[in-house]
């Protein structure tokens, strides 16, 4: 331990180990609940749409994909190609896209791997550039984007609503990650995206009337979704004006006045700026709150009485819900908003469909089965070949084998013959030699 003067002093303290195991499974199960996103454009779109792409992967932060490029090829592959490469790998729970041809703009909504999917018109859309050119002071921070929004879903009824509107509404709120209300931050909320369904009483003979006509009008269309997006922020109520601008670090032009109490006590100043009365005050009381906790900005601190505004950021949209299916973008048509079928029609349909599957089964079986029967042949070719193959490199070896044994046995028997020739030549040689001695001993 080190010394601090004649004493040492421990500066260390022992940290009680933890499992990482456990820390890792609790961090893992928590971010598998997490819903992430993915929102991708189909076909060609107009610039307009490129740039409604971003606001709403904007909107849908910070569990989507920010930066994800789609080229010319991605383009052009269908829903659940995306939903099997990445609902595994990446985690994506939600796959929205948006396509559009020359009389509507579709988005739909999946749930991946299986469905169902949700196919909305988009009747009309603002964009974030367009909501802040109208507005006097746009509010905008990257901080805002750090948290999930809060989901607001209004005016889609209770339990008694149509089974097409549930729908829609867990849908909605299980796009955004849910909020534990004991445990969330105050200071992490700072986002609101409501959902509100419009209803209104439309003559279906009407409707079905001017559809025949051509006739396309927003306001005769029934059950529509609108989706707006704002920013939450928070200013003391209760004090001057003045001093709340000093409050919260904003200074004032002080150059005509001798004394910064001139500032605050000058009523002609005050009139002029507004009053006493700071702009909160103004609103509906109903806005005022006393927060629990530390909220974002200068003077909103705890038990401290705050009005709460909301400011558009955007983007603002207009649905219609026109088409339900019960798979990835497939499947049985559950809800239709134009098309109406009898039971019998609905029987006759879904036995054609069950037909056409049974179809496509069997054919992909007689498919499967050509296809193992052509390779057994290819096989059975191929094992063939090279048993002939092996039979002639057998057959070449020995007859390889044969002829070098031929030849060791002409090659000893011409030694042999050899050796017998000289043995019988010198055998004439001594005779020869033998009955010369006779003869010259006959002389």
């Amino acid at each position: 331990m080190p010394r601090r003067g004649r004493k040492r002093k421990k500066t260390r303290t022992h940290v009680q180990p933890t499992d990482e195991r456990i820390t890792s499974a609790l961090q893992s199960s928590t971010e598998l609940k997490i819903p992430r996103s993915l929102i991708i454009r189909r076909g060609k779109t107009e610039s307009e749409l490129i740039e409604l792409v971003n606001d709403l992967r904007k909107l849908m932060r910070p569990y989507t994909a920010l930066n994800f490029k789609e080229d010319a090829t991605n383009r052009k592959l269908t829903l659940s190609h995306y939903a099997t490469s990445m609902s595994s790998s990446m985690g994506v729970t939600h796959l929205l896209s948006i396509s559009q041809n020359t009389n509507k703009i579709t988005l739909r909504i999946c749930r991946t791997p299986t469905g169902p999917t949700l196919s909305f018109r988009v009747k009309r859309f603002t964009l974030n550039k367009h909501i802040k050119a109208i507005q006097r002071r746009p509010y905008d921070s990257s901080k805002l984007f750090e948290t999930s929004p809060i989901v607001v879903t209004n005016n889609f009824g209770d339990t008694s609503a149509a089974p097409h509107v549930k729908l829609m509404r867990i849908t909605f709120q299980n796009m955004f990650p849910a909020i534990n209300v004991s445990t969330v931050k105050l200071g992490d909320c700072r986002r609101v995206v409501l959902f509100n369904f419009i209803r209104r009483n439309v003559d279906d003979n009407d409707v079905s009337d001017k559809n025949m006509k051509g006739v396309d009008d927003d306001e005769d269309e029934d059950e529509e979704v609108e989706i707006r997006h704002y920013a939450i922020r928070a200013k003391p109520v209760g004090v001057d004006r003045k001093v709340r601008r000093l409050v919260e670090a904003k200074i004032p032009n002080l150059s005509k006045l001798n004394d910064i109490a001139d500032y605050i006590t000058n009523s002609t100043s005050a009139s002029a700026t507004g009053g006493e009365m700071s702009d909160s005050e103004a609103e509906d009381e109903t806005s005022h709150v006393v927060l629990p906790s530390k909220f974002r900005g200068k003077g909103n601190n705890q038990s401290q009485k705050s009005a709460l505004k909301l400011i558009e950021l955007g983007p603002r949209l207009r649905l219609k819900l026109y088409k339900v299916e019960r798979g990835l973008a497939g499947g049985d048509v559950m809800y239709h908003a134009y098309v109406h079928k009898t039971p019998t029609e609905i029987a006759a349909l879904k036995k054609r469909k069950d037909d056409e599957v049974a179809l496509k089964k069997r054919r992909r079986e007689e498919q499967e089965a050509n296809v193992a029967k052509k390779q057994k042949l290819k096989d059975d070719k191929k094992k063939a070949r090279e048993l002939r193959k092996k039979e002639r490199e057998e057959k070449a070896m020995a007859e390889l084998r044969g002829e070098s044994n031929g030849n060791c046995k002409t090659n000893s028997d011409s030694d042999e013959e050899s050796e017998e020739e000289e043995e019988s030549g010198e055998e004439g040689s001594s005779e020869e030699s033998g009955s010369e001695s006779e003869e010259g001993g006959s002389w």
